[in-house]
């Protein structure tokens, strides 16, 4: 197998990328924002070359969908930090990975009395016991109680707190194990928690898979931590 090729290293002369993956909110878009139109430009211009391009992101189908719509992509989605795949055409989920977030709760509430706890299942819609804004990860948020909170599995878990700092939630990042886990402090300090090993690179190998698609061969952008992953893999 030949080394896949990075940018440090130079690149062949010949080399063409068959799929570039997109993160979308602050590399793809404005922040919470739209794309600007040489940006929709340019990704018709790559299309039109038969190159594959796929949004890669941490935002739900829903919200995904209408970003995929403006920029005039029709085939799939990686979403919810790469534990969904979705089709564009076909306005659906084609496969979700879930895990159990009942032994994530009790532990996070051990270590971080008072935060707040939302969960996405596997159809897009978030529940919490207490609301808020979901911004651009979902359009579906219910408030349940507790218990119904993790009855079922669930793709991803959000935690929320305007208590703690980044030093409490790094020391329980580290103690959630085998968990992916992205977390940071803005207006408020957050914690998104995704099933085992699963990451945006997860899903677009899947989507290489499926595609028959060369990973030396894939374009990766993005501008965050929840990114790294997409960003080790692809070959440029």
């Amino acid at each position: 197998m030949s080394q896949i090729p990075h940018i440090d290293d130079g690149l062949p002369i010949d080399w063409q990328p068959q799929m570039i993956a997109l993160d979308i909110d602050d590399t793809l878009t404005v922040h919470l924002g739209s794309m600007k139109e040489r940006v929709i430009s340019a990704i018709a211009e790559v299309r039109a070359q038969g190159i594959d391009v796929v949004l890669a992101t941490g935002r739900s189908f829903d919200t995904t969908k209408p970003v995929a719509d403006e920029a005039g992509l029709d085939g799939y989605v990686v979403c919810s930090n790469g534990a969904v795949l979705g089709d564009v055409a076909a306005n659906k989920i084609v496969e979700a990975v879930t895990f159990d977030a009942t032994p994530v709760v009790e532990k996070l509430t051990e270590l971080l009395p008072g935060a707040v706890f939302a969960v996405e299942d596997s159809h897009g819609v978030f529940y919490t016991t207490h609301l808020f804004s979901t911004g651009p990860l979902g359009l579906q948020i219910r408030e349940v109680s507790a218990e119904k909170l993790t009855k079922d599995p669930v793709v991803r878990l959000v935690m929320r707190s305007d208590q703690h700092t980044i030093e409490a939630f790094g020391e329980a990042a580290t103690q959630l194990g085998y968990h992916q886990v992205v977390y940071g402090v803005a207006d408020v300090a957050w914690m998104d928690v995704g099933p085992h090993e699963v990451n945006k690179a997860w899903m677009l190998k899947e989507i290489c898979t499926r595609n028959g698609i060369d990973a030396s061969r894939v374009i990766a952008i993005g501008d965050n931590w929840n990114d790294v992953p997409m960003l080790t893999w692809a070959g440029l």
